[in-house]
């Protein structure tokens, strides 16, 4: 292995904690599936409270300058002690960061809007209390404006102007969400609800509870249907998910104890990079909003969102200790189609000791259309201790693709050529369709399975796997097939029964 110190300190973090989790399976290795299920409730409960809880390191490092910002900060001071904080993100976008300088949030606190990451900079917390809040959406929509009764029956308009398309709004800090409702477009120029098939035009046609169109063309404003009355008295609070990264990364790029939250495209979001660390982060509501109104010869919009995504080449990408949840998307992906003369290359890359949940994809890679350039690779790839539960299970599953999600994705149709690439020790619990998605366009490039959990209903999907991408059923053949093709022989396979 060629990875730098702190990857190999990770590395070796994310065995004991592995070594952990071998020694308390023994005692439940005869008990039930639904049993083991239950554990893995408490267990990630357990992960949720220490991610959530755990404390910055940051101010103890040799970082050239130190900065500020906190909620009751002031915009005219320097920044540079907690009691000359800043206040605002548009005040840290005019400082003059540079390299190998660090920027602290104060804990406990919340901005809205976008951070544009200056390369070599550190973003992290200090003070006390919960992680401090970086939210996409500019306002809540339970306080902030008014929900406008229409001449529809139980249709509301939003009065503020939101010329980004909206991914989704997102009730009481999760409760319940709303169901975006895109159009099929018709060869006579008609519209269809692209969930039901109805007829549908405007707000107008809205019907469903908690079903919402963004006309964010013309009249900028988010209609939503509500059956229960006005949804600024039905909800305590209402966050809107506009399109738009709510953190862009660049290179040499750290950001550690960070709640980062409801945003329409990526939490954070690079293209090529180097050196992007993620760390003790919790990100969740992100994605949805529209990528394009006509890509992959589809005759509808087409929605995207990931919480940590790297589209292009990358070395040194870590992500560890992070909680991640309700992701249109997926949680964590390196990805490139593979459309540039430019050799692309994914080296470096380690993913450990997160919880994923409730996302359309856990870990999402892929590198290269078979029409493209066959020389781009990935090199030193290490999936290790992750915990990645009910993939498909979130609110992704409105997106009208429904045989999509798995917690590893890697799309048949790339060569995702890959040396040195392993997945180890990790627990894959459930999946609306494929559990892994696993592919290449040779055998070699196929990761190395080693030590993993298999958790699925039996004869639902296992996944498409291997040089051709054949697809096995999650069935007592199960086990043979993870054998041939990754190397698997130390996993254990659990079978949901419905």
């Amino acid at each position: 292995m060629t990875f730098s110190p702190i990857f190999r300190a990770i590395c070796a973090t994310a065995v004991l904690a592995a070594i952990t989790l071998a020694v308390a399976s023994c005692g439940v290795a005869q008990n039930s599936t639904q049993k083991r299920i239950l554990s893995l409730d408490k267990q990630a409960e357990e992960m949720k409270a220490q991610i959530r809880n755990t404390q910055s390191e940051i101010e103890d490092k040799n970082f050239s300058t130190f900065y500020y910002i906190s909620s009751q900060g002031d915009d005219l001071s320097d920044g540079l002690s907690p009691d000359r904080a800043i206040k605002s993100l548009k005040r840290l976008a005019e400082l003059d960061l540079k390299d190998n300088d660090c920027v602290l949030f104060r804990r406990g606190d919340l901005w809205r809007g976008q951070i544009k990451a200056k390369k070599g900079v550190t973003y992290s917390a200090y003070g006390k209390g919960e992680k401090p809040r970086i939210y996409g959406s500019p306002y809540d929509a339970a306080k902030v404006g008014k929900w406008i009764e229409t001449d529809t029956k139980n249709v509301y308009m939003y009065d503020g102007e939101l010329p980004s398309d909206v991914g989704t709004l997102v009730f009481n800090e999760g409760e319940a969400h709303a169901i975006k409702v895109m159009m099929i477009r018709q060869e006579d120029g008609s519209t269809l609800h692209i969930a039901t098939g109805e007829p549908f035009a405007s707000y107008r046609d809205l019907k469903r509870d908690l079903e919402f169109y963004h006309d964010y063309k013309n009249k900028k404003r988010v209609y939503l249907c509500s059956t229960e009355g006005n949804p600024a008295e039905r909800f305590t609070s209402i966050e809107i998910s506009p399109k738009g990264n709510i953190i862009q990364a660049t290179d040499n790029t750290t950001f550690d104890n960070l709640c980062i939250k409801y945003g329409g495209s990526h939490g954070i979001g690079s293209g090529t990079v180097k050196n992007l660390t993620v760390t003790n982060c919790e990100l969740g509501w992100i994605g949805g909003s529209i990528q394009s109104e006509d890509i992959f010869g589809r005759n509808h919009p087409t929605r995207f969102g990931n919480a940590i995504e790297i589209y292009g080449g990358c070395e040194n990408f870590l992500v560890s200790n992070c909680y991640i949840y309700q992701v249109y998307d997926a949680a964590i992906t390196h990805q490139h189609q593979g459309d540039t003369e430019e050799r692309l290359v994914m080296k470096n890359v380690l993913y450990a000791n997160n919880l994923i949940e409730d996302c359309v994809y856990s870990i999402e890679y892929f590198l290269g259309r078979k029409d493209t350039n066959p020389s781009h690779y990935m090199e030193n790839i290490l999936f290790t201790n992750n915990l990645m539960r009910r993939a498909g299970y979130g609110w992704g599953k409105q997106r009208p693709d429904k045989e999509t999600p798995a917690h590893i994705k890697s799309w048949t149709h790339h060569i995702n050529n890959a040396i040195n690439f392993r997945v180890e020790n990790n627990i894959f619990d459930r999946s609306t369709h494929d559990l892994l998605n696993i592919a290449a366009a040779r055998k070699e490039s196929l990761p190395t399975l080693s030590a993993n959990t298999y958790i699925q209903y039996r004869d639902k999907m296992a996944g498409a796997w291997g040089s051709e991408g054949i697809r096995y059923v999650y069935d007592q053949e199960v086990a043979l097939a993870l054998k041939d093709l990754f190397g698997e022989e130390k996993g254990e396979i659990l079978f949901v029964e419905e």
